[in-house]
């Protein structure tokens, strides 16, 4: 579909595609070729099942952004607000897959 067949801002857009180029990177890094989700269902042997897992990983983000909000700084540099938010709506499209 053409993008200007979409309604919204295009902006929105190309934040899915970065969204889609992120996962794609950090799959690479961290599953197996076998299972997209190898990572997130390493929570099923605690007993925690793997959406379970990855909300557990959702609130972890959302922590860190509310610190944010309060402090408006990071100390830690490799990770900006950006990408705080850009996980947690990726993780939160791997939970939906999950369940």
């Amino acid at each position: 579909m053409n993008k200007n067949n979409y309604y919204g801002h295009p902006d929105f857009y190309e934040l899915l595609e970065k969204m889609k180029e992120i996962h794609s990177n950090k799959n690479y890094d961290y599953s197996g070729e076998d299972d997209p989700f190898k990572n997130f269902r390493m929570s099923e042997n605690m007993g925690i099942c793997a959406w379970k897992g990855c909300l557990i990983r959702i609130s972890d983000k959302f922590s860190r952004l509310c610190s944010f909000a309060k402090k408006e700084e990071y100390k830690v540099k490799d990770e900006n607000i950006e990408d705080t938010l850009m996980d947690l709506s990726i993780y939160a499209l791997i939970a939906i897959l999950l369940y």
